[in-house]
């Protein structure tokens, strides 16, 4: 019956792992702490007053592992058992307990000590209060010593630290935990925010967010808090609902805020659709040419060949005509205003008062050029873009009647969308290629391919860069060995020549040894017959010292030869090791040499592929000012970063293949119109929903029954999706890695024994073979993912490893760590290459930038620096956050920064040059 450390945030976590210090420093006027009574409208409860005091003050020195005084705090059973001064609890005396006594400063040695490194304090006088009253009433054994139930309580809104923050695969949004809350948040408009929320709770989990991970597809997050993992998902859309005219469309638009929908038929049958919902009404208005419908959603325009119809759907009988000089083009409402566009270019404006029967033209009309209007849509308050067909693109003031800006698109255009702020425009040629334009006219660029092919081109480039990285270090080791198989021969040549001079000097001292033998064994002999003969004896004596000496000889070039016998046995052997090492390196480097020859081939058939592939767009829309929605008439929804040009993703809806356009609707939905009269309104981005929960299998509340020990403080998905990675264990005691199938939501394996604490940081490898792991014991470790094998063991830090990253080309690994530093590990022979050092506090996070050695790292100084791993130089600094910064992450090509500190605000900079370009509080 254990009292758990897993109430306490993660930060104060990592403190309790330390151990105190040895040196206890007490003071002369220490004065005992008075016990203040508490009104709690109850009795003292051991498991939600004692517990907290125990677990944030004494479990630290005072554990199953580590017993200072030979005291355990643990269990019940422990403390009454006590340490090197007797039992620690006496229940119902108090005055008799010595827990009591040193923890109220009445006897020393006072508990806890002070100072001391795990941030323990002393006890208040409301905790002395609690501490005795629980004795004094027997110590009763509380529910959780029993059952390890969980006794939660409600977060803080006011707690919101980024404990976690990552961004997606494609770059376009980021998910930041704050306290118990998960966000997703776009990277193009950060003021979109997407909430997850558990079915079961307020906010996504009850306790701080640890870790995020985001799946390899973008659709996919793991969230990790208590003793539980959550799956999130997020479709690539949503059918909100669908309707059919049963005839093929005339026409199509939206009102001003996008919050109304009007399609009309050939015959004149009407589709008009609000958030709520939609109707279908018969107009038996046929051979329609336009069509709108005002905000209110109270009055629909139709333009025929020769006039325009004015209705109101509630009473669609009742309709006024209006004459017009020459066909109509387009249709939309301003407020209680008409307004039309003619197949001669002009624009007019209509108006009807209450106490006028007919809609009259107000004021004259107004044009740009000859050329029929084919598109007029809203873009600001009393401003229409007007795209003619002679490629005249104009935004008008209606107010007055003027061209705010104009210039000119090929003439082939059908489609003109504007951003919000008016500085970035996209069109559609009838040929479906995409440009963009900036605020001048001027266009910034032309999506020709579709993004795929460019996500494909992007890909295998990325692939060959780290193929390339991987070859060269191949060749560079068969270049080595090559050094050192000439050095091996070079040795046994010089073994071998040794060779032959010790046997030439074991020949020369072999003779003088027979003949010293045989004279010390004649003299004897003689001696053996006169024995007291003194001559006799002096000359044995003689032939002894120099039998002895000849001996010594030969025995030691004996051992010379032998030596050099061996060494050249030895140094053959090495030779022998050496070629088929070199083999083994050559073949290496041959395939590598292969695969790179194999992926610029791939790539060269990708670009082919891209250069001949058709974007083949029919309409766009912008959701923000830089995202970017591209249909196509394959039924492909694609999305671009209008200012990086970047393409996102792209998804694709079968049944849209026959499009004709959209509607674009607020809150990013979008109407979908095909040409047989089928219409879809769908979200592009939808709801985040969860899947799933790895750890307690029957709800939120049953963690008691978790298969997770304790907080989950690392997440990581492989590169191939297939499986997630989670770090976490029972702090001070041991490191829990797990890797899970989370389709089927089964354990695929644990990894025993992985680390002695908490892991802190997970990392797959490129190619997902390996997986990374650092944690509170101080080591970084690489294991095998397919058998959980122990792969390597890094040893160097002398506190936490909050951070570790794989180079691109798998060779090598960065971590950062508590300590203040950043270490660069080389992989393959499991040497320390660099040591970073300069850091005002705990280095919280690393990552690798794209496929280069250039090093981001996020550190509690409120600093992310950037480095070059290779030389250790620290290039650029971001500054400007205003609190220890836990959680951050970089784009592929350096441009964007994220980070999160302690006070929940997120920031992103510019990582090229350091600019601080958001700020995002916390709400």
């Amino acid at each position: 019956m254990q009292i758990s450390n897993r109430h306490i945030p993660l930060l104060a976590l990592f403190f309790l792992m330390v151990i105190t210090l040895p040196l206890r420093i007490t003071f002369a006027d220490e004065q005992p702490i008075a016990p203040v009574p508490v009104e709690l409208g109850r009795e003292v409860d051991f498991d939600q007053d004692v517990a907290p005091i125990l677990k944030n003050n004494c479990l630290a020195c005072h554990n199953s592992k580590i017993k200072e005084g030979s005291l355990n705090l643990e269990s019940h059973v422990a403390m009454l058992q006590g340490g090197d001064s007797g039992p620690s609890i006496v229940p119902g005396k108090s005055e008799e307990s010595y827990l009591f006594q040193v923890a109220s400063r009445q006897e020393e040695s006072f508990m806890p000590p002070l100072p001391n490194k795990m941030n323990a304090k002393k006890l208040t006088g409301e905790e002395v209060w609690k501490l005795k009253r629980w004795i004094d009433l027997g110590a009763p054994e509380g529910k959780g010593l029993t059952n390890n139930t969980v006794v939660w309580s409600t977060m803080p809104q006011s707690l919101q630290p980024v404990y976690a923050l990552t961004l997606f695969p494609n770059e376009s949004r980021f998910a930041v935990g704050r306290g118990n809350r998960v966000q997703v948040i776009s990277v193009t408009s950060p003021q979109d925010v997407s909430e997850l929320i558990d079915p079961e709770l307020p906010a996504a989990h009850r306790d701080y967010v640890n870790a995020i991970a985001v799946h390899p597809n973008g659709r996919l997050l793991a969230t990790a808090g208590y003793r539980t993992v959550k799956i999130w998902q997020q479709d690539a859309f949503h059918i909100l609902e669908n309707a059919h005219l049963n005839e093929p469309v005339a026409a199509f638009s939206h009102s001003i805020a996008g919050t109304k929908s009007a399609v009309i038929g050939q015959t004149g049958r009407l589709f008009l659709g609000t958030n709520e919902g939609h109707q279908i009404l018969e107009t038996g208005i046929p051979t329609a040419k336009a069509v709108a419908v005002n905000e209110a959603g109270n009055l629909v325009a139709i333009a025929t060949e020769a006039d325009v119809k004015i209705m109101n759907p509630a009473s669609p009988e009742s309709t006024a005509t209006l004459t017009v000089p020459s066909p109509v083009t387009q249709l939309a409402f301003q407020q209680q205003t008409v307004v039309t566009t003619h197949t001669d270019g002009q624009i007019r404006t209509w108006t009807k008062t209450e106490s006028e029967p007919t809609w009259q033209e107000s004021g004259v009309a107004f044009k740009k050029s000859d050329a029929a209007i084919i598109q007029f849509n809203p873009v600001a308050e009393n401003q229409f873009s007007a795209l003619s067909a002679d490629g005249n693109a104009v935004i008008w003031d209606l107010t007055n009647r003027t061209a705010v800006r104009g210039w000119m698109v090929p003439a082939e255009t059908t489609k003109l969308r504007f951003t919000e702020d008016l500085k970035t425009a996209a069109t559609v040629d009838k040929n479906g290629v995409v440009r963009i334009w900036d605020a001048n006219g001027k266009q910034i660029q032309e999506i020709l391919r579709p993004a795929s092919t460019e996500k494909a081109v992007k890909d295998q480039e990325r692939a060959l860069a780290i193929a390339k990285a991987q070859a060269a270090y191949n060749l560079n080791l068969v270049k080595l060995g090559e050094t050192d198989l000439k050095q091996r021969e070079e040795a046994v040549q010089k073994a071998e020549k040794a060779i032959e001079p010790a046997k030439e000097e074991l020949k020369k001292v072999t003779p003088p040894r027979d003949e010293a033998i045989a004279a010390l064994e004649e003299i004897e002999k003689k001696l053996a017959e006169k024995s007291d003969d003194a001559e006799l004896k002096k000359q044995q004596e003689a032939a002894q010292k120099k039998r002895d000496e000849a001996v010594a000889k030969f025995d030691e070039n004996t051992e010379l030869l032998k030596r050099a016998e061996t060494t050249l046995q030895l140094e053959k052997s090495a030779l022998e090791r050496s070629k088929t090492q070199n083999d083994a390196k050559s073949k290496q480097s041959e395939l590598s040499a292969e695969l790179v020859k194999k992926i610029e081939s791939e790539l060269k058939v990708s670009q082919e592929a891209r250069d001949k592939s058709t974007l083949s767009a029919v309409d766009l829309a912008f959701e923000d000012n830089q995202l970017l929605r591209v249909l196509t008439s394959t039924g492909t929804i694609e999305s671009w970063n209008a200012i990086t040009k970047q393409p996102i993703d792209e998804f694709q809806v079968p049944e849209w293949q026959s499009s004709v356009g959209w509607i674009p609707l607020s809150g990013n939905r979008y109407c979908q119109i095909r040409a047989d009269g089928r219409i879809e309104k769908a979200s592009l981005s939808p709801q985040w929903t969860m899947q799933r929960r790895l750890g307690p299998a029957n709800g939120e509340l049953a963690i008691t029954e978790s298969e997770f020990v304790d907080r989950i403080t690392a997440l990581a998905f492989s590169p191939d999706g297939a499986l997630l990675a989670t770090g976490g264990g029972d702090p001070s005691r041991d490191g829990e890695l797990k890797i899970w199938n989370w389709k089927e939501g089964a354990l695929a394996r644990t990894i025993p024994n992985a680390h002695s604490d908490s892991i802190l940081t997970l990392k797959f490898s490129e190619d997902g073979q390996k997986l990374a792991s650092g944690s509170a014991d101080k080591f970084v470790k690489v294991f095998a993912v397919e058998s959980g094998e122990p792969l390597a063991s890094f040893e160097g830090h002398t506190e936490h490893v909050l951070g570790v990253d794989w180079m691109a080309d798998g060779l090598t690994i960065a971590s950062a760590s508590a300590d203040k530093s950043v270490k660069i590990w080389d992989v393959q022979d499991g040497s320390q290459k660099r040591t970073i050092t300069g850091f005002g506090k705990q280095v919280t996070g690393l990552e690798f930038i794209g496929v280069t050695d250039n090093l981001a790292t996020c550190c509690g100084d409120k600093i992310v620096r950037l480095y070059q791993a290779g030389n250790g130089r620290n290039y650029r600094n971001l500054s400007g956050a205003q609190n220890y910064l836990n959680a951050f992450d970089v784009t592929e090509d350096e441009s964007l920064v994220i980070a999160g500190g302690h006070q929940g605000v997120v920031r992103i900079w510019d990582g090229k040059n350091g600019q601080l370009l958001q700020t995002l509080e916390p709400k």
